[in-house]
């Protein structure tokens, strides 16, 4: 019988339970007290039962469980399956070999290759290592809830289905937990050397968005230092084009060394290499800088900003003179109104006549 067919039977038992103590304390008259009580307690206790059994109703079967176990263990092993197997390859080192928790000693020679493989995949360096530390948090929920899940079917009288149920748990166990050992290494060797990957794709990054004008740079042509002007003219048409690119690589560039610095290993290849980066953009930015029109521009910039401060304060001090007209205006017409108020109270009072006395004397 299903866990839902359970249930079925079970909600009509509770529900004539409730009911019946709510009727019992309807004809017990001279118990009322007591009879309620106990109607409160059987709804209470009825109440308690359905939820339980709806729960029982919805939670996973160990069949629901296990499917959704191997499915979760196939797709990961199909996900990381080639990538783990070039990392391991490439490194020498495996799960279940002498070299298993050598991580610190992978050389710097398989991080660029497997940077390398990651990039080529267009998926950036932080991405991939969020993905592989998330499916080995997943297949550790797994292979705990294998667990419990076997341990509770050894712990009672199995029928021949929970038996058949018990083994194919048990080897999807030994296969979760292998899986689990190769995907946790894999994630232990990306997090430890996380700082090289990260460097690795601010490198690529910021090389790919300056390729132009570091291949001009590099070249040490006749006039490199004209198409270098050239280019940043090409690429910005604004009236600030040497003023826009100075800002932005300065921000590239403190990017970069901030990775830099941020190195917690020394890897002296990519640490050269980005290093090297640098200098080609330092040199990139010193080139437009001593180029009198980048003089020109920061003046009329500040000059139209100075222009834009002087324009936000004349429009400052008309809203404020707008605002003082309008407090007098309100003033005024208060004014007018107490006078009106104080004109009708005047005409609404009666008129005062003196009585005067007149003697006649004859």
């Amino acid at each position: 019988m299903t866990k839902r067919n359970i249930t079925l039977l079970m909600l009509p038992l509770m529900l004539s339970l409730c009911a019946g103590n709510m009727h019992a304390r309807q004809d017990n008259n001279n118990n009322g007290f007591i009879v309620g009580a106990c109607a409160i307690g059987g709804a209470l206790l009825a109440a308690a039962g359905i939820a339980a059994a709806v729960e029982y109703c919805w939670s996973e079967t160990d069949e629901q469980a296990t499917y959704r176990i191997d499915r979760k263990c196939r797709d990961i092993h199909a996900q990381y399956k080639d990538d783990m197997g070039y990392f391991y390859n490439l490194s020498g080192i495996h799960p279940l070999s002498k070299k298993a928790y050598q991580v610190r000693d992978i050389s710097e020679r398989v991080l660029y290759e497997f940077a390398t493989y990651v990039w080529n995949q267009n998926i950036y360096q932080h991405n991939y290592r969020l993905g592989v530390c998330s499916a080995r948090n997943e297949l550790q929920a797994c292979v705990q809830d294998l667990r419990k899940r076997i341990h509770s079917l050894e712990r009672k009288s199995c029928t021949y289905e929970e038996q058949k149920q018990l083994t194919t748990m048990r080897k999807l166990l030994n296969s979760a937990e292998n899986l689990q050992l190769d995907v946790g290494l894999f994630a232990e060797c990306l997090e430890f050397h996380r700082t090289y990957f990260d460097l690795y794709q601010s490198v690529g990054n910021t090389r790919n968005k300056y390729l132009p004008a570091i291949d001009i740079v590099t070249s040490r042509r006749y006039n490199y230092q004209g198409e270098i002007k050239h280019f940043v003219i090409i690429n910005d048409g604004s009236q600030y084009a040497f003023k826009n690119f100075v800002t932005t690589i300065e921000s590239d560039i403190a990017n970069l060394n901030s990775y830099i610095r941020s190195l917690a290993h020394n890897y002296d290849s990519g640490r050269s290499y980005a290093y090297s980066l640098v200098g080609n953009l330092t040199e990139i930015k010193n080139i437009i800088v001593s180029d009198p029109r980048y003089q020109q521009e920061l003046y009329a910039y500040e000059q139209a900003r100075l222009d834009r401060q002087r324009m936000q304060m004349l429009e400052e001090q008309a809203r404020l003179e707008r605002d003082r007209i309008d407090m007098m205006n309100r003033q005024n017409r208060l004014l007018e109104e107490r006078n009106r108020i104080e004109r009708e109270k005047m005409y609404a009072q009666p008129a005062y006549v003196e009585e005067v006395t007149v003697t006649v004397n004859f």
